[in-house]
């Protein structure tokens, strides 16, 4: 009874925002012991950030064929979002306070940030990153990490909570939300929802083992217009192609 309210629920709040249904490209194998916390993309490589505690890394992904060429541990944090920013990689951490930034060619630890709260999305974007912590709040920090300005995103007037991993492109971002089957395309500048991107057909695909192993991750290669999708140990990263929206 409660699920069926909480599916009701949901279609009252989705009510009159337009939704997309994304095209399956290709399927590439994906660990199916990695809690994927953020996914990003950069010179032909997928870069993966995952979590738990004592199991928490940084990866190098081969976006050809989904071969993990390098990993690093994690030991002693949970590993959260993650972005690349020139030739760095950037990861957050859960309740360690901490961005760990490494050099993108060999996972070498070169820096330090410290930052406030929970640590759970991130993106790159031109001028520094956009963070989120679990709450609704959109957190835009420059390219020290300070932190910019921040915008919260609401549907029907109410905050949209439990923002995580999130992706940068077309201007716009894609956000997921925990336990959520739709993606969020958000305004940037004011927080709108412009979209959802319906993930139904990605989850029944991935047939995921436990209520935990939800939809999370999100890259995109600006190049080929594409975009990577996968879930906390799922067996499958996908690649898709979401319409363009004819109002950008």
């Amino acid at each position: 009874m409660l699920m069926v309210l909480h599916r009701y629920t949901q279609l009252l709040l989705n009510a009159g925002i337009k939704v997309v249904v994304p095209t399956i490209l290709d399927e590439l194998p994906h660990d199916p012991r990695a809690f994927t916390q953020g996914l990003a993309y950069a010179q032909g490589k997928l870069y993966e950030s995952t979590g738990l505690n004592k199991e928490s890394s940084i990866r190098q992904i081969d976006s050809i064929s989904g071969k993990v060429e390098n990993v690093r541990q994690l030991p002693g944090h949970f590993g959260e979002g993650l972005a690349v920013q020139g030739k760095r990689i950037v990861q957050l951490t859960f309740q360690s306070n901490i961005a760990f930034v490494y050099r993108l060619d060999d996972f070498s630890i070169v820096d330090e940030w410290p930052y406030d709260g929970e640590g759970w999305g991130l993106t790159a974007t031109d001028n520094g990153f956009v963070m989120t912590n679990g709450g609704s709040e959109l957190l835009f920090r420059n390219r020290c990490f300070d932190l910019v300005r921040t915008v919260k995103v609401r549907r029907k007037g109410m905050p949209l909570h439990w923002l995580n991993d999130l992706e940068c492109a077309r201007g716009r971002l894609f956000v997921h939300r925990l336990g959520d089957r739709y993606l969020f395309e958000i305004d940037p500048s004011c927080g709108s929802i412009l979209r959802l991107i319906d993930g139904a057909s990605l989850i029944r695909s991935a047939r995921p083992k436990g209520p935990v192993d939800v939809f999370n991750g999100i890259a995109y290669d600006p190049i080929g217009d594409i975009f990577f999708m996968t879930g906390k140990r799922w067996p499958v990263l996908f690649k898709v192609h979401i319409p363009v929206d004819q109002c950008e």
